[in-house]
């Protein structure tokens, strides 16, 4: 049921505000972000992207604080409103331009209350995907067609954030809360149809070729995928208990906090992955051709390990290239690693205590 909108300003002969290029710095590693995705439809063809977004603090009562805060930065359909002091906020008005008019679309009291999102130290908070129509004399008619923040719309929401804020510490907030997310069932579609969801590991887990490297290759326990020129592969494998080799997850994860190199930091990041607690770590191996002296030909590789304890045995994600291609192909593997999805557990099984013990 679409909700009716207060509130229409629309101001001719304005010179059009710059949107901000890049976003800014964080000031405080306690602030946090917000993110509001808009559609804004026109008429039978038209649709227009939202210029900013403008939102109120609220206070503990749940009452406006006085004075407003506009988005400091867009891309698209997404909005951001960046390093903001931890506190609750609400989405007032979205503003909009067309052919050099501003027009401002106020929500209703009820809609800005039922949207407003709580902000977290140093965390990053989804205020929904927003559907307007707008029109009649000067488009001068608006309402809010519907208001989303469903799983699928998050994560929508925060995949096009991964590219708007890369490079930034904005970037961070936005893997985690997409590893907070799980990962996506949604079909991938390519030309029109849908990527068919394939079986792994012996039926462990299920993935979308997202790569197109070419055929995987199997492994013992899983698959692995070579990139074409040899710069990169990714491999997702389930030990199961009994397996030749098999390690124990708290053996590997004591294994995890040394492997690399000197200058690594050897720090192991507590992750989450399909709902279960997992490890992550990044690491550097020198790899020296055999029949080379040391120190006069070496390759130089960057390893991603996921480990996730599992009532049967492990479930390892790797992803190791050359070190002058890792942050190249680092999308892509990210992209394929948010659709891989693990079989779920078992009713009388819970997630396995972090480390497998």
């Amino acid at each position: 049921m679409p909700l009716a909108l207060a509130g229409f300003c629309a101001c001719g002969g304005m010179r059009p505000l710059r949107p901000r290029i890049r976003p800014p710095e964080a000031t405080s590693p306690t602030n946090g972000a917000v993110v509001v995705r808009v559609k804004i439809k026109g008429g039978r063809f038209s649709a227009f992207q939202p210029f900013s977004a403008t939102f109120q603090r609220l206070g503990p009562d749940g009452k406006a604080e006085e004075g407003s805060i506009v988005s400091n930065f867009r891309s698209q359909e997404n909005v951001y409103l960046l390093d903001l002091p931890p506190g609750r906020y609400a989405p007032v008005s979205i503003r909009y331009m067309q052919q050099n008019i501003v027009h401002d679309i106020s929500l209703e009291p009820k809609a800005s209350k039922d949207l407003a999102v709580d902000v977290h130290p140093g965390e990053l908070a989804f205020a929904g995907a927003l559907a307007f129509k707008v029109g009649g004399r000067f488009l001068r008619n608006a309402a809010l067609l519907d208001s989303s923040r469903a799983p699928a719309a998050e994560s929508s929401a925060l995949e096009a954030a991964l590219l708007d804020l890369e490079a930034t510490l904005w970037e961070d907030m936005v893997s985690r809360r997409l590893s907070d997310l799980g990962p996506s069932r949604d079909p991938v579609l390519e030309k029109g149809k849908e990527v068919p969801r394939v079986a792994g590991g012996n039926g462990k887990f299920t993935y979308v070729d997202v790569l197109r490297w070419g055929p995987s290759v199997r492994v013992k326990g899983g698959l692995e995928w070579r990139e074409p020129k040899g710069h990169a592969r990714i491999a997702a494998v389930f030990q199961t208990r009994g397996m030749e080799g098999f390690v124990p997850a708290p053996e590997q994860l004591r294994q995890l906090r040394t492997v690399g190199s000197p200058e690594d930091s050897h720090r192991v990041d507590n992750v989450k992955f399909c709902s279960r607690p997992g490890y992550k770590v990044r690491y550097t191996t020198y790899y020296y051709p055999q029949g080379t002296m040391v120190g006069s030909l070496v390759k130089v590789y960057v390893t991603q390990t996921l480990m996730v304890p599992e009532p049967e045995g492990v479930f390892l994600l790797h992803y190791r290239a050359e070190k002058e291609h890792f942050e190249r192909f680092y999308p892509l593997f990210d992209r394929f690693q948010r659709m891989l999805v693990l079989r779920p557990l078992a009713p009388s099984h819970s997630p396995p205590p972090r480390g497998g013990e």
